[in-house]
This record gives structure tokens, C-alpha cells and sequence, in this order.
């Protein structure tokens, strides 16, 4: 029978047979989880660190984070409800759903990685240190940013005041759907870009390989390269 260790913020360890959590763990106030675990995790008003492998689904309310470390993995999804941040520098097969004021920042490392959707729904942002393979939905105020050297593989779409910010290399489409911008500095967009409200698409030493499309009263800047047709309307 496999063990698995909780670490409280207590200094307190306590070691239990894994059988115990074969289903859903309720758990309050800061946590680092060791070991492997088949089941459902609910933390509240506290900090879950991740430095095993969890088999199912973490759930955060409250104040406190998600914290997947590098050399763990989680093979389930990943909610946060309030103002706490989703941090992954470990393997997630799963979506990441932000829904409070708190950020989800990606940072896998050449042994890690990510494979599935990102939704922030409140006034963080999103940012990209690594590669990433899924779409990016950023729903609220903040911003979805894409660090030089980065790369994800899939659609990013920003619906609120957000900007759309790209040092690295997007694969797929980039849509602006409000008053926020699509800036592209030094990065690499291998779809189209679209901004459809009061933002700007600005483009400086950048790289787009589809059209760009303006819809509204904004403006396209371009001091970059676009192979793809501009459409300012």
C-alpha cells in the first residue's frame, strides 16, 4: 500500500495509507502534498503546493494559490475561485480555469509540460514562460502576455480591456475582441490576428504570417513584417 505525505504550514507531517483518498480530500489552510493520490482535491483559504502526482481534479476557494512544482504532475483540471494564482512548472494533462482576481502563469521546464485549455474569467492575466500546446481564453481585464522565448500552439483570445502581448511565438490565431491591443514586439504570430473593437494591432520588428484585421476604430502600426493581407476598416 502506497504512502502519502501532507506537509501543513505547521511544520506538521502526517503520513497516510492512499487508500484514504481513493476518493475526494477536503483540506484548509496551506498545504504541500507528497506522494501519489488517486482522487479529488479541495483546498480552502490556504495554499496547495503540488510535489507529487495527483490523479484527479484540484479545486481552490478562498485566499491562497496552486502551485504545481517542477517534477510534479497532475492528471486532472485545476479551478481557482478567488484571488489566488494558478502557478504550473510541473506536467498538468488537464484545463486551468481562473475565475477570481487572481493570474495563471505557465513556466514549464524541458522536462515538464502542459496539455490543455487555459480560461481566466476575472481581473488577472495570463502569462506564457515556456511551451504550451492548448488555447488561452482571457475573459476579463487582465492581460495575456506570451515572454520572449515562449510559444503556445493554439488560438489566444482576449474578450475584455486586456492586451494581447507577444514577445514569443503564438501558433495559432490572436483575436482582441474589446478595447484592449494586440502588440507584437519582437515576437512571431503564425495565424491571423483580428482586433475587433476600440484596441490597436501594433506590430514592431514582429512577425505575422496571416492578415491582420482591424474592425472598428482602431488603428494597425506596422513596423514589422506581415506576409498576410492588412485589413484596417
Amino acid at each position: 500500500m502506497r504512502n502519502i505525505t501532507i506537509v501543513t504550514t505547521f511544520a506538521t507531517v502526517f503520513t497516510v495509507a492512499s487508500s484514504v483518498h481513493a476518493n475526494d480530500l477536503e483540506l484548509f489552510g496551506n498545504h504541500t502534498f507528497v506522494g501519489d493520490t488517486d482522487g479529488n482535491i479541495k483546498i480552502t483559504d490556504g495554499t496547495l503546493t503540488v510535489e507529487g502526482q495527483i490523479d484527479g481534479n484540484i479545486e481552490q476557494y478562498g485566499e491562497g494559490s496552486v502551485v504545481i512544482l517542477d517534477g510534479a504532475s497532475v492528471d486532472g483540471n485545476i479551478k481557482e475561485f478567488d484571488s489566488g494564482d494558478v502557478i504550473q512548472a510541473g506536467n498538468l494533462d488537464g484545463n486551468i480555469e481562473e475565475e477570481g482576481d487572481g493570474s495563471i502563469t505557465i513556466s514549464p521546464t524541458s522536462n515538464s509540460s502542459l496539455d490543455g485549455n487555459i480560461s481566466e474569467k476575472g481581473d488577472g492575466g495570463v502569462i506564457v514562460k515556456g511551451s504550451y500546446d492548448g488555447v488561452i481564453l482571457e475573459e476579463g481585464s487582465g492581460s495575456v502576455t506570451i515572454e520572449e522565448g515562449a510559444s503556445s500552439d493554439g488560438d489566444v483570445i482576449e474578450k475584455d480591456s486586456g492586451d494581447v502581448v507577444v514577445q514569443g511565438e503564438i501558433g495559432g490565431n490572436v483575436e482582441e475582441s474589446s478595447d484592449g491591443n494586440v502588440i507584437i514586439i519582437g515576437g512571431t504570430v503564425y495565424g491571423n490576428v483580428f482586433e475587433k473593437d476600440d484596441g490597436n494591432v501594433i506590430i514592431t520588428d514582429g512577425i505575422v504570417y496571416g492578415d491582420v484585421t482591424e474592425e472598428d476604430y482602431g488603428t494597425v502600426t506596422n513596423d514589422g513584417l506581415v506576409y498576410g493581407n492588412i485589413f484596417d476598416k
